[in-house]
């Protein structure tokens, strides 16, 4: 299947378990299944695999985006798929840039 050929993750992350009440990961990952069969870029996809791989292993990445698409303070997660993929990509060079001034110091012997 060409969709699984360059999105190596995709099983992983459409089984990804979330909880009940997590309304934002289960239309990231419904945005993200809309734009791997509706899109023909496969250099976009795999770049979306990862991002959402990323979102589905590492803890400080998931709460990053959890806290950006905040349901308290905005409904923008209801907007078209489309414009969600784009703002994750650009939500994940925002969190590349954040992990580099939270490098810590580490102590030489």
């Amino acid at each position: 299947m060409i969709i699984l050929d360059c999105c190596k993750y995709y099983d992983k992350i459409v089984n990804f378990l979330y909880l009940e009440n997590d309304i934002i990961s289960k239309l990231l990952i419904h945005y993200y299944q809309e734009y791997v069969f509706n899109t023909k870029s496969e250099k976009s996809k795999i770049k979306l695999d990862e991002i959402m791989s990323l979102y589905t292993d590492k803890e400080d990445f998931y709460k990053y985006v959890q806290n950006i698409f905040d349901l308290k303070k905005s409904n923008e997660i209801y907007d078209n798929y489309d414009k969600i993929i784009r703002k994750m990509l650009k939500i994940y060079k925002n969190y590349e840039n954040y992990k580099l001034t939270k490098i810590e110091n580490s102590r030489w012997l």
